[in-house]
C-alpha cells in the first residue's frame, strides 16, 4: 500500500512533493495529500506515483533491465540528465523553503498531538 499520511499528524508532504508533483496526476495528488488515505499499487500506477503495478515483479522488470544493459553509459547518463533537469531545478528553487516549512510544522502543538496520537495508536484530538 501507499499513503502520504503527513496530513494526519499535523504536517504536510512538503519535501516529497518536489519529485512527486511533476509526475503525479493533479487530482490524485490533491486527494491523497489531503486525506492521507491508503491506495494500492494499481491506483499508484494510474496516478503516476509508480511506473507499473505487477503481480510478478521479476517478469515486469525483465524488459527494463534488459534495456538498461543494452544502453550505452553515455546515452544513459545524458538521458538521465534530460529526465531530471526539471526536478533538480525545482530542488534548487524550492527545497530550502520546503525543508524550513516542514521543520516549522513539526514543532507545532498540532504536530506534537498528531505524532503522539499516532504513537499511542489513537485518533488525534481533531478527529470527530
Amino acid at each position: 500500500d501507499f499513503a502520504f499520511t503527513e496530513v494526519r499528524i499535523g504536517v504536510a508532504p512538503a519535501v516529497i512533493s518536489l519529485p512527486l508533483l511533476p509526475r503525479v496526476e493533479p487530482r490524485a495528488a490533491a486527494r491523497y495529500f489531503l486525506t492521507g488515505e491508503r491506495f494500492d499499487a494499481e491506483r499508484a500506477a494510474t496516478a503516476g506515483v509508480i511506473t507499473e503495478a505487477a503481480d510478478d515483479a521479476d517478469a515486469a522488470l525483465a524488459p527494463v533491465l534488459d534495456g538498461l544493459r543494452r544502453a550505452s553509459p553515455q546515452g544513459l547518463a545524458e538521458s538521465k540528465k534530460l529526465l531530471t533537469v526539471g526536478v533538480l531545478d525545482a530542488f534548487e528553487r524550492y527545497a530550502e523553503d520546503l525543508v524550513q516549512r516542514s521543520a516549522s510544522l513539526f514543532v507545532t502543538a498540532e504536530a506534537r498531538e498528531g505524532i503522539t496520537a499516532f504513537l499511542e495508536r489513537r485518533d488525534a484530538s481533531w478527529v470527530r
